[in-house]
């Protein structure tokens, strides 16, 4: 029942292609200049050749500056009024986004299938990961070893205390704001199950500071409270996982590729809440102001009331059937992507359109 916009069947190929190397050194960032761009009032055509590339993931700003990144046709930034490209002409790695974070001094980070890339305000930096040349006792290595260029930067996540948590192909990456290091080589950690965090979707911070992983390589859920990483959900009840959120409750949801949307109070993990027959999975999950569930399913939007679920179709207002939710801004309105770069607004009444087509 459940649309997931990857092809699952290439996606694992892929995964399983990416060399899983250890990295070390320090922030090196290439800075590129040029960051003139076309601003229009709408998302253009795709101007490459897959017409059904879309957007996959946005946020918003401090400024309240919506952004938004694709799969294929680069970044979007959105000030209200007109979207302005970013593409690798200005700067950016690739073309490929997948993540998108605003940390606590401004900076936008912009997570690539060709690692990151950093915006100040006037200008793009690319910035490798690479671990600190500086020898810890916390921390197991210390070799100066660059990581693989085409690192995919699947998610990223910036802690209470400032910390920004990288999920990526090799590892989980951390960086203090001066220095990147790997999470699992820090000696402090009780990694009680032996986890390596490879290929990790979804990063979260739990309202009780708990930080949560979503891994897509066999080792399921995890979670990390401080002092002990653990296994919550293995891989076998959950299989791969796309996105993680807390919702008012303090229930995490989970929007699986194969086993659909799952929930877990806090003490037991219920697979498959919604009883969907075909176990396809869903990309994302959001929560709205009201506490409302929207995720994505093969039949058309799914809306949940916290007692009935819904599947909105073209005959709600939903235009196209293949929805997922993208972001949940300042103002309380979702906006939704669509194949063939489409994004929708929804009001809490209307969908607006606001692409080209």
């Amino acid at each position: 029942m459940i649309n997931n916009f990857f092809n699952k069947a290439i996606y694992s190929v892929l995964f399983v292609m990416v060399i899983l190397t250890s990295c070390n050194g320090q922030v090196k960032p290439i800075i590129q200049n040029d960051i003139s761009s076309i601003s229009s009032d709408k998302i253009p055509f795709p101007k490459g050749e897959n017409k059904e590339v879309r957007i996959v993931t946005g946020i918003e700003d401090a400024n309240g500056n919506l952004w938004f990144g694709s799969i294929g046709e680069g970044l979007y930034k959105y000030d209200g009024k007109s979207f302005v490209h970013f593409g690798m002409e200005q700067g950016l790695n690739s073309n490929s986004i997948y993540s998108i974070l605003q940390d606590k001094t401004g900076n936008v980070w912009v997570g690539t299938n060709k690692e990151l890339n950093r915006f100040d305000g006037t200008k793009f930096e690319s910035v490798p990961i690479v671990l600190s040349d500086k020898i810890s006792y916390f921390y197991k290595n210390s070799n100066s070893i660059s990581s693989p260029t085409k690192n995919t930067i699947w998610c990223m996540m910036q802690d209470r205390k400032g910390i920004i948590w990288y999920g990526t192909d090799e590892a989980i990456y951390c960086y203090d704001g001066k220095a990147f290091s790997r999470f699992i080589d820090n000696r402090t950690i009780v990694n009680k199950d032996s986890l390596n965090l490879k290929g990790v979707f979804s990063i979260l911070e739990s309202k009780n500071g708990n930080i949560w992983f979503a891994e897509c390589a066999g080792e399921g859920v995890s979670s990390f409270d401080g002092k002990t990483l653990s296994t919550i959900i293995p891989y076998n009840e959950i299989g791969r996982t796309d996105r993680i959120i807390e919702d008012k409750q303090n229930n995490l949801w989970f929007a699986t590729a194969f086993k659909g949307i799952g929930k877990y109070d806090g003490k037991a993990y219920t697979q498959n809440f919604f009883k969907d027959q075909d176990l396809n999975g869903s990309y994302n999950i959001l929560e709205d102001v009201s506490g409302n569930i929207w995720f994505d399913t093969q039949n058309g939007l799914g809306f949940y009331d916290g007692k009935n679920l819904s599947i909105l179709t073209e005959k709600e207002g939903t235009v196209v059937k293949d929805f997922i939710p993208i972001l949940l801004d300042k103002a309380g309105n979702l906006w939704f992507s669509c194949k063939g770069m489409k994004l929708y607004k929804y009001d809490g009444k209307t969908f607006t359109n606001y692409s080209e087509y």
